[in-house]
């Protein structure tokens, strides 16, 4: 270890000196110094002295390096499909730099992230995962600032768990709101990405479906995974509780019946069983990661709160994550007939002007009913309902009279990002044949001879490196009471 480590005495002393400077500046920027005056500046400088140079006092006996600490400092980087992929200079020689040769003398970053949402804000959360995969390959230090009050989207959070340990330990926590904290915490997300959130006492208005992840083969960490439930059947059940917990607050009043159980079971099972199918090339075998909560909060000005359940709603969020193959890598296997339909219909888009890449009009072919990638599944005429079944269920228990609360889907996979919204929320069947295929082609016609509407489908000035499906909408007791008052 010395070898590694071995520099001249001078150099020793330098690095000293460097490291003592770095601590006093954070901790009299932490301690609010220039907000003092007179003696007490002084004494708060002085605390600041001792609390250095006793940092550097240790008895050599009890003092030593974790093996742990070690390997942290001194490993090289890790590969990391997001990271490299949202970041791709990460991967250039002498770009990423190993933690003990990073500058010294270079203060801590702190970073803001508002908005932090795909389902609303996806360009800018990119570039925000971005900042972090650059600050990850170069700085010493750093601090991430979520500066929003509210969770926005669960899926944000789980996009960044998942590149988390890829990471080196730089990042030294931050400001985060109390509300905010409950939901990571309540769901899972924090304990999976290892962070402490000390204000959290209770859980009273927030309620979880808990996080459910599912490793591809060769990375479990569980010690009995021959024994194991299957992930995805531990995750519909977990959704099935969650939905049965949301419907049953006492402002709604309701419950799952038996057959609502099993298609809400089999609704989630098939999106998660595509998108192991679709994120892992041949071997149909990715990995994928679905969470989700419901939030308690004040109608504030939507509604009269005199009326009977007017004042409060309750907003539901889930997220969807899946790291690999994109919806347009993947139809690269679909059966020929289907990908001389969807080379049929970019044509035709051609034709029409559309803007979006032929990337992206592919995107919006996978969400159509009946397509799939799995050639056997085409021949068979099953498989390639699982999308359609989620927005159906979204647009109809979501609905409310209040326009600005009905549900909102954001998908983005790769540099495509789709948003559905109002009248592109969900597909519709042919109106003669009830059981053709539901389709969504986003213009007003609803047809595949028509460009898509360039604010719901559009490129994104970076590719992440999978798919991500951000679900939000509201359970909202006034109008659920008006629906099932008399069933």
């Amino acid at each position: 270890m010395r070898l590694l480590f071995q520099k001249s005495r001078r150099e020793r002393k330098s690095s000293v000196r460097a490291s003592m400077k770095i601590k006093r500046r954070s901790l009299l920027k932490d301690w609010a110094v220039l907000g003092r005056t007179g003696s007490e500046r002084q004494g708060v400088k002085r605390a600041v002295e001792h609390v250095v140079r006793k940092g550097l006092t240790y008895d050599p006996q009890k003092a030593h390096i974790q093996t742990e600490d070690y390997v942290e400092i001194s490993r090289s980087m890790r590969p990391s499909l997001i990271l490299d992929g949202i970041y791709p200079e990460r991967t250039v020689p002498g770009r990423w730099t190993p933690v003990i040769q990073r500058d010294l003398d270079v203060s801590p970053i702190e970073l803001d992230l508002g908005n932090f949402s795909f389902l609303e804000n996806p360009e800018a959360t990119l570039l925000s995962l971005r900042e972090i995969a650059k600050i990850e390959a170069g700085m010493l230090s750093a601090k991430l600032h979520f500066v929003d009050r509210e969770c926005l989207d669960i899926a944000a959070f789980m996009a960044l768990m998942e590149c988390w340990p890829e990471m080196v330990p730089i990042f030294e926590g931050g400001h985060m709101q109390l509300p905010m904290q409950k939901v990571l915490a309540a769901t899972g997300v924090s304990q999976a990405m290892g962070i402490g959130l000390g204000g959290v006492t209770d859980f009273d208005d927030v309620w979880a479906f808990p996080l459910t992840r599912r490793r591809k083969p060769g990375t479990t960490r569980s010690k009995s995974k021959y024994v194991d439930v299957p992930t995805r059947d531990t995750a519909t059940s977990r959704f099935c509780n969650a939905m049965d917990d949301w419907l049953g607050q006492p402002d709604i009043g309701l419950e799952l019946s038996a057959s609502g159980v099993d298609k809400l079971m089999r609704l989630l099972g098939e999106v998660l069983e595509n998108a192991e199918r679709h994120s892992d090339g041949e071997r149909r075998d990715g990995a994928w990661a679905v969470s989700g909560f419901l939030s308690k909060r004040p109608r504030d000005r939507h509604g009269d709160a005199e009326t009977e359940h007017g004042d409060v709603l309750y907003h539901a969020n889930i997220g969807i994550v899946s790291v690999g193959d994109t919806f347009s890598q993947s139809l690269d296997r679909a059966h020929p007939n289907q990908v001389s339909d969807i080379t049929a219909y970019i044509g035709r888009m051609r034709r029409a002007g559309a803007m979006q890449s032929d990337e992206t009009l592919r995107t919006v072919c996978a969400l159509q009913d009946t397509v799939t990638c799995v050639p056997e599944a085409e021949e068979e005429s099953r498989g390639g309902y699982g999308l359609m079944d989620i927005l159906d269920f979204v647009s109809g228990l979501g609905h409310t009279e209040e326009v600005e609360l009905r549900p909102r889907v954001t998908i983005v996979s790769g540099k495509s990002c789709i948003k559905l919204r109002g009248e592109y929320i969900s597909g519709s069947a042919d109106v003669d044949d009830n059981s053709s295929p539901r389709v969504q082609w986003f213009n007003k016609e609803n047809s595949a001879r028509v460009a898509p509407d360039p604010e719901n489908v559009y490129d994104l000035p970076l590719a992440f490196p999978g798919t991500v499906i951000s679900i939000s909408f509201c359970l909202d007791p006034r109008y659920l009471s008006k629906v099932f008052r008399d069933v």
